[in-house]
């Protein structure tokens, strides 16, 4: 949300090397380096938080992977959105991209993004369904930060599980499957305390006194 923009990816000047691959050879040190910079997406699937994209400027090659890795996007009017990577010699396919964007926007529409690797604006990501709202580039951040503010009104606990939840339903084979899931986390949070508090102020018409307990 600040500066020119949000990440071009990686500096194409030189990028170091994943320490303890000194001896590699020069395959297993990219293999290496490719790993590290994949196992981004990991951690951030792994933060108990959400984590919001505030998007201005460019979001290409590894920025787009960052920007779709993310919970929550908004953009400003300035965005500029692109996978980049085919145009680079290599596949479109890096970072996660390849199995985020279709179940972000559809299949059909991922494919002719990855396949040109054309550069579309903040107008298009909105239209497609990639980000949640364009908004002027002065109100970005305080748009995200707002949103921000409004979930972390919620339960700690229960934004936790909701956050886990919807990203392995991504991956689960059957609708059975993925209630399963709820059904668990529902009665696992249903038994704690802030659960238990929030019932409480919910009939009491007060604050929730929040503890993550």
């Amino acid at each position: 949300g600040s500066g020119r923009g949000f990440c071009a990816g990686l500096d194409l000047k030189g990028f170091g090397q994943v320490p303890g691959t000194e001896e590699f050879g020069e395959q297993q040190k990219g293999m290496a380096i490719q790993q590290y910079i994949a196992d981004l997406v990991h951690h951030m699937r792994d933060v108990r938080q959400p984590i919001i994209a505030a998007i201005n400027g460019a979001a290409a090659g590894g920025g787009f992977a960052i920007a779709c890795a993310s919970d929550i996007r908004y953009c400003g009017q300035s965005a500029k959105f692109g996978t980049a990577f085919v145009r680079l010699g290599i596949s479109g396919c890096d970072i996660g991209v390849s199995w985020m964007l279709p179940r972000l926007i559809g299949a059909s529409r991922a494919w002719e993004l990855m396949l040109t690797g054309r550069v579309f604006d903040a107008s298009e990501a909105n239209r497609i369904g990639l980000v949640s709202n364009v908004v002027s580039d002065d109100e970005l951040l305080k748009t995200a930060l707002t949103v921000a503010r409004e979930i972390a009104a919620n339960s700690p606990f229960g934004v936790w599980m909701t956050k886990e939840v919807m990203w392995s339903n991504l991956e689960i084979p059957s609708l059975r499957a993925g209630i399963d899931i709820e059904n668990r986390n529902q009665i696992l949070a249903a038994g704690t305390e802030d659960s238990k508090a929030a019932m409480a102020s919910f009939l009491g018409r007060s604050e929730v006194p929040w503890r993550n307990r």
